[in-house]
């Protein structure tokens, strides 16, 4: 959201004589708008474009900085921390093994750092990479669409009922927290579950 909209939201409120719902509103609105939340903003792609769906945005940024600093890795999990400044990005080469990273504003600020793991579960992901029809971006479009501006602060390439699936939670616009996970062989929604936060 334009600052200055925000500054003459809030000046407007004070010159009323009240501001506490305002700022707080006008606070809300700039939150869901900031870019290191996980939210399409203005200056992104329209809705229905790969980097333009509400609530990915910023998590595919973040997925191609991670990506591009491992070569031929696949993204298997992305998460925000700390209150959305930064995404935590495991990502894993062709022989399964796994890396992590952290991403803020679209660049790389720690890592890669190889996990060190077995070849039991380097087998694990290669099974699940080796399953996913639709990659963390398709993914999140799907999730996008059954959570309309929705914001995405997770996504995990996991097993669920003997099915890969992209697991998701995405805060609604109205705060209300969803649990969906998307079929990631057909792209179907499996379960779009939503508790008040």
């Amino acid at each position: 959201m334009n600052k200055t909209i925000i500054g003459a939201l809030v000046g407007a409120s004070v010159l009323a004589g009240g501001c506490g719902p305002v700022v707080r509103e006008v606070e809300r609105l700039a939150v869901r708008s900031s870019p290191t939340i996980g939210t399409a903003t203005a200056t992104t792609a329209p809705p229905g474009s790969p980097t333009g769906s509400p609530g990915a945005g910023d998590l595919k940024q973040a997925a191609q900085a991670a990506l591009g600093a491992v070569p031929g890795s696949t993204l298997i999990s992305i998460e925000t921390e700390e209150n959305g400044r930064l995404w935590e990005v495991q990502v894993v080469g062709e022989d399964g093994t796994e890396h992590q990273l952290d991403v803020e504003s679209g660049k790389v600020v720690s890592g890669p750092t190889t996990e060190q793991e077995d070849n039991a579960d380097k087998a694990k992901h290669r099974a699940r990479v080796s399953a996913a029809e639709l990659d963390y971006a398709q993914a999140a479009d799907k999730i996008a669409a059954a959570v309309p501006e929705g914001r995405i602060t997770e996504l995990n390439l996991d097993t669920e009922q003997r099915k890969t699936v992209w697991e998701a939670d995405v805060i609604g616009a109205d705060g209300t927290k969803h649990e969906v996970a998307v079929d990631a062989a057909t792209g179907s929604v499996t379960r779009n579950n939503s508790a008040t936060t």
